[in-house]
């Protein structure tokens, strides 16, 4: 959607590169051109929420004035909606975005100690988003672009793993007593499926107090939310490739872990959070952390104190950080106080989103000279 509304605008001035094929259209109204575009889309990823939308849409092409301008606005934003549509219509995201019966042993751990299976908590016993690797990204050339610098899981009985499972098991269990209440907090907040919505309203806010005009306040949403579903796809392209097991399923089968008794398990070990039906490495939510802080710190600098708003589990709870790169390490730390993963995989990830969102910056809707 808002790569549509950044291409309307840049057919109408141009001041960066475009996704894709680009008409011009000097003459139209940019925000008839930026509403019938994000409307064009929006209907085609949402038909359910198709006679809401439409009534948004005409609401606010109410607030234009009538003339020429706002028709061609109008039709230029309808065509390039159509265009992105199509240009999409292959890329297999409705393959990703389900789940599917799964097969335990056909990862590299097969079906022994380190292999993934559906937990115990999880929500249903299917595997969620299989099919990762089939997925057209948006900037990168293929899911596993930047799979060669994932380590991969520790071995079993290395001290990074014997410390991660440790760490996790203490801090990540529903009945912890060594976590604190921040720190369940900081769980739960870094467990939202609606991460999405977390960092667009942090963009949003920025936009609004620094006054920003359509067009960077465009190409900065498109590029963050560019990059998250990049890193999400990276991340299940790797999920399903390394098929590594969850800390339920660690904790619980200690002691069949190879690595000569020195973690203990504990069959009733639960996390703070369910346990979600995917494998463990690397993790998606810190990839999605990392990649997003690297495009808000090209927006909005390095140094930015901001306040971000819960909108899931803790519904008004804030947190205020000092920049962005204090954001993604606690959002890639608070996935291990959740129980949902190791800090090994945190970091890794963190690093493989970080790589996303600097090569976006890089090769996608660049200025123009």
């Amino acid at each position: 959607m808002h790569l549509a509304m950044h291409n309307a605008l840049n057919a109408i001035s141009r001041r960066y590169a475009t996704y894709g094929p680009q008409r011009a259209s000097a003459g139209a109204n940019a925000q008839a051109a930026v509403i019938a575009a994000g409307h064009g889309v929006a209907v085609q990823l949402y038909p359910d929420q198709a006679s809401s939308l439409d009534e948004k849409y005409r609401d606010m092409l109410a607030t234009l004035p009538d003339n020429p301008s706002k028709n061609e606005g109008v039709v230029l934003g309808g065509e390039i909606a159509a265009q992105i549509v199509a240009a999409r219509a292959n890329d297999l995201i409705h393959d990703y975005a389900k789940t599917e019966p799964f097969a335990c042993g056909k990862g590299p751990y097969g079906t022994g100690s380190g292999a993934w299976f559906p937990s115990v908590d999880a929500p249903h016993q299917d595997a969620l988003y299989p099919r990762a690797s089939l997925v057209v990204p948006l900037a990168l050339t293929s899911p596993g672009q930047f799979a060669t610098i994932l380590p991969g899981p520790p071995k079993l009985n290395s001290g990074i793993y014997l410390r991660d499972v440790e760490e996790v098991k203490a801090f990540g269990s529903a009945t912890s007593t060594v976590r604190t209440p921040e720190q369940t907090n900081i769980g739960k907040c870094c467990s939202e499926q609606s991460l999405y919505r977390t960092f667009n309203e942090v963009a949003r806010n920025f936009i609004s107090a620094r006054g920003d005009d359509l067009w960077e306040s465009t190409r900065t949403l498109a590029l963050l939310n560019l990059v998250m579903v990049d890193s999400y796809t990276a991340v299940f392209e790797a999920k399903y490739r390394y098929q590594f097991w969850r800390p339920t399923m660690a904790i619980r089968a200690a002691d069949a872990d190879d690595n000569q008794k020195k973690t203990i398990a504990d069959p009733n070990w639960l996390p703070l959070l369910r346990t979600p039906p995917f494998p463990e490495y690397p993790s998606g939510h810190a990839a999605a952390c990392g990649s997003s802080q690297i495009v808000l710190e090209s927006a909005f600098g390095r140094t930015t104190p901001f306040t971000a708003t819960s909108t899931d589990h803790l519904p008004d709870y804030s947190r205020t950080f000092s920049n962005f790169d204090e954001m993604a390490r606690e959002c890639a730390e608070g996935r291990m106080f959740a129980g949902h993963h190791f800090r090994f995989s945190d970091d890794d990830a963190l690093y493989l989103g970080r790589h996303i969102g600097r090569y976006a910056l890089r090769t996608i809707l660049d200025p123009l000279p």
